[in-house]
């Protein structure tokens, strides 16, 4: 920005005057506060830089009152500079969190609405520098900035807002040559560390997970990982449902293992801890799960000589034999069998035994005997190298109990050989799928509400989920509302936890005023626009195919009271069958007489083609292509000498309902009810009842409730305020 660069050569000409650095004639003051009218974070950082410079230069030190540090805060237009005041001793904020929190979360919605949050983080700078000072200059700024957040962020809604941002700075930030030293970046990872044990919040893991996947993208050799891995190994372990979050990105990655492979090298690279080995068997585990014999056979043939390293660090003893266990012993089937490889392996092993012995405990001398015993029947154990020495010596402990048979060992080691039926018994058999609420971001239960019942569109989520063509993911660009919908279709179809989903990057790929606004919408208004920001999202192959679920055409058939000739009128695509209220009130609706009524007799004024007179004339509605899915809004909202009011009568809603398409009667199911709760229209909650499989259940944002298998009951537990508004019907036949 031109203004930045003017006031940025304005503080370096101040500086070269005489300044009084005490600030008893408010110089450094005016200063700071002249600094923070500077927008770029790049351009702020190097204007705050020069003035700290100068005070430190000077040996004095900074006095200002309280007033003069919240105006200071308040004025502040860069995160960067929020970031360095509150790391510098010279000017000590204390107290001033109220001020920085508002201030940030100022910034943060302001960088939203103009879409540059991103730019703001100086991504696209980071990646064009040219040589290595540039970068690290950029990545102390974005160190900073990303501080400053995740210091006052965890009470902040703010920080969820933008934690995907937060983790893609942290990944892009890393310095494999500098990170044990990076104090910095480590005092980053630390207070990270602590957010996430407080949280069991899914998004926040999902968002970590999904960056290191797409940074991975990104990444040819292992020492190119570290900071994905450094991060994965922080927090990975702490992770509640780590099995759900593992067939999730199975399923979002369509079993295309880069990520987990990489993050496999980067782990061994760097050494091993107790939860990289745990996590490395985890990844194993899932590979067998999805048959991956390629990845199987990397792994072991790259892993065993890592593993072998740390034979003497007994404290890592139990994970290293869990890994020989899986590897070497679960492993012996033919296609993954290596059997020179596996000998050489074997020799290494029992050597290591036998040269370490007396540092085992008793129990690691256990498992010791129990892996000799376990070694494949096809392997000469008398061959091995110091086999026979590492015998006599277990035999002198009494480690050797001839009366334990094989299969007795193999339960207590737990070993389950791979690909066999056993364990394809086991997959069938796995815990049922959980229904996942939304959680709601402040004012959302309108874009819950229609989210789920999309979900429980079967047609529709079977095209986002598994027909439509998956967009390559581009490390630091925002998701593309059609992967935004994958993301969280594929979550919410994976979970056998009891938890719920924030569909925070969703909503993001909105337009405005979905976008970023936080106050409360119509449920119908906002249906409308998301089916037009598919049109603009999605492939027009696939947005016609998302039509043929949800979109129908209506013709009007006029009859001249005249001549009585009958006219059509044009094909008219509608999305919602809207049905209104009859004006006498008196008697409850019936949802098959609305419709009825929004088809027949209307009462127009109508000139005809036939005999070109104008008259009141009979307009009947046809149906001439009904949709599989239809959406029937119930229009509860009326104008009343200029004010809205909300119309709360009940309706009788039937299960299944017949309308005609053409000549032909079509059956529709229904399985999806959007509810407005509230007196008013423009105020209230919306929540959603689904049909799953045979049962009724309530989505109220996160929290599910099953409700009954019959529907009566169902609309019976309808409290007076809650008020049916969008139905959702589907085809049963036809």
């Amino acid at each position: 920005m031109k203004n930045d660069e003017k006031l940025y050569q304005n503080i370096q000409k101040r500086l070269e005057g005489r300044l009084d650095f005490t600030n008893k004639n408010d110089d450094i003051r005016n200063l700071l506060i002249e600094c923070n009218k500077i927008q770029d974070n790049e351009q702020g950082y190097k204007s705050i830089n020069l003035i700290f410079q100068a005070i430190q230069k000077s040996g004095q030190k900074v006095q200002l009152s309280d007033s003069d540090q919240i105006q200071i805060v308040k004025s502040c237009k860069s995160l960067a500079i929020l970031g360095f005041l509150y790391n510098q001793d010279q000017i000590k904020l204390q107290n001033k969190e109220k001020e920085f929190r508002e201030n940030i979360r100022y910034q943060i919605d302001e960088l939203q609405i103009q879409g540059s949050l991103e730019k703001a983080f100086l991504f696209d700078v980071a990646i064009k520098c040219d040589n290595k000072e540039q970068f690290i200059e950029i990545s102390t700024i974005i160190k900073l900035i990303v501080n400053v957040l995740i210091y006052f962020g965890s009470d902040s809604f703010h920080f969820t807002q933008i934690f995907d941002v937060i983790i893609n700075a942290l990944l892009l930030t890393g310095n494999n040559t500098t990170i044990g030293k990076d104090h910095q970046l480590l005092s980053i990872l630390d207070q990270l560390q602590k957010l996430l044990e407080e949280t069991t919040s899914p998004y926040l893991w999902t968002i970590i997970l999904e960056s290191i996947l797409n940074a991975s993208r990104h990444t040819d050799k292992p020492t190119d990982f570290v900071q994905p891995n450094l991060i994965a190994r922080i927090i990975l372990s702490k992770i509640p449902f780590i099995n759900d979050l593992f067939n999730y990105f199975g399923k979002y990655l369509g079993r295309c293992y880069k990520f987990e492979y990489k993050m496999f090298q980067s782990m061994l690279y760097f050494g091993v801890t107790e939860s990289t080995l745990d996590m490395i068997l985890r990844f194993s585990k899932y590979f067998v799960k999805n048959y991956q014999t390629e990845i199987l056979i990397e792994m072991r043939k790259n892993l065993i000589p890592k593993l072998i390293k740390y034979m003497k660090a007994t404290n890592y003893f139990d994970q290293i034999q869990e890994l020989f266990n899986y590897f070497l012993i679960s492993s012996q089937q033919q296609q993954l069998s290596d059997q020179q490889l596996d000998l050489q392996h074997f020799d290494e092993i029992i050597t290591n035994y036998d040269d370490n012995f007396d540092f085992y405990s008793e129990k690691q001398l256990h498992r010791i005997a129990n892996f000799l015993t376990l070694i494949p029947q096809g392997i000469n154990k008398t061959g091995l190298k110091n086999y026979g020495t590492l015998e006599t010596k277990l035999r002198a402990k009494h480690m050797f109990n001839q009366q334990i048979s094989r299969s007795m060992i193999e339960k207590t080691e737990q070993i389950q050989y791979w690909f066999n039926e056993e364990i394809q018994q086991a997959e069938k058999s796995q815990p049922t799928q959980k229904l996942v609420g939304l959680r709601n971001l402040l004012n959302t239960c309108y874009l819950n509400s229609f989210i789920q019942a999309l979900f429980w569109s079967l047609d529709f989520r079977d095209l986002i989920m598994n027909k439509f063509k998956r967009e390559e993911i581009e490390f630091l660009k925002p998701f593309s509302l059609k992967t935004s919908f994958l993301r969280c279709f594929l979550f919410m179809d994976s979970m056998t936890e009891e938890i719920d989903y924030t569909p925070l990057l969703l909503k993001r790929a909105l337009r405005e005023p979905y976008k970023t606004d936080i106050r409360q919408q119509d449920a119908a208004e906002f249906g409308v626009h998301l089916f037009e920001d598919m049109e603009n999202n999605f492939d027009p192959t696939e947005y016609s195919q998302i039509k043929e679920i949800f979109y129908g055409v209506s013709k009007s058939v006029f009859q001249c009271k005249n001549c009585e000739k009958q006219t059509k009128g044009p094909n008219e695509e509608f999305m919602y069958i809207t049905l209104n209220f009859e004006n006498d009130r008196n008697v409850q609706e019936d949802i098959e007489k609305m419709i009825w009524r929004h088809q027949v007799n209307e009462q127009i004024t109508f000139k005809c083609d036939q005999c070109k007179n104008t008259s009141q004339s009979t307009r009947t509605l046809e149906f001439s292509k009904l949709p599989k899915n239809l959406i029937i809004l119930i229009n509860r909202f009326e104008f009343e000498q200029g004010n809205r009011y909300k119309i709360n009568d009940s309706i009788n809603i039937k299960p299944i309902i017949q309308i005609k398409e053409n000549q032909k009667s079509l059956n529709y199911e229904l399985y999806s009810i959007i509810i407005h709760f509230g007196q008013t229209p423009d105020m209230g909650h919306y929540t959603v009842y689904c049909k799953v499989k045979e049962d009724w259940h309530r989505f109220d944002d996160s929290i599910v409730s099953k409700i009954d298998r019959d529907f009566t009951k169902v609309q019976r537990n309808f409290k007076k305020e809650e008020t049916p508004y969008l139905l959702f019907y589907r085809r049963k036949n036809g």
